[in-house]
């Protein structure tokens, strides 16, 4: 699987948010724009319930917000870096969350999901590899990490 399939570099941005509430809708607006069929409120609302039933914030300073939409056609991804961390995303270890991956699958698509899920958590969990998407100057180096390797 190559994330690369997933993730253009359009949907990797350099958020301005501080809080989870205001990076979430950040970050679903490049979903949006990518593909205008796809509702805005009804992804944030999924996203939304998606957190209120527990947080996304895997901890090392990373979360992971996704969901499954019947509406969407084809799974995509973004990406969201927060230079100063976002203090209250609620993370397992309760520490501030500095990259923030969005995931989004059709319904019915549960492999898809779950490999995308995988293969991010996959990349991230090597400390090199975390911390150079944690410290990314610009949208690029977040792509070079996270789609040049993969495979």
């Amino acid at each position: 699987m190559r994330l690369s399939d997933y993730l253009p570099i359009e949907n990797i941005i350099m958020l301005k948010a501080s809080t989870k509430n205001a990076a979430l809708p950040e970050i679903a607006h490049l979903l949006v724009e990518a593909d205008p069929k796809l509702d805005f409120d009804m992804l944030i609302d999924a996203i939304h319930q998606r957190e209120n039933m527990l947080s996304t914030g895997i901890g090392q300073g990373m979360a992971i917000p996704h969901v499954r939409l019947k509406t969407v056609k084809r799974a995509s991804m973004a990406v969201g870096i927060v230079r100063n961390g976002l203090f209250d995303y609620d993370s397992l270890d309760k520490k501030p969350v500095y990259v923030v991956i969005m995931i989004i699958a059709p319904e019915g698509h549960h492999d898809t999901y779950i490999r995308l899920l995988a293969e991010v958590a996959e990349i991230l969990k090597e400390e090199e590899l975390r911390e150079s998407v944690i410290h990314a100057e610009t949208p690029q180096d977040v792509y070079n990490v996270l789609c040049t390797d993969s495979s």
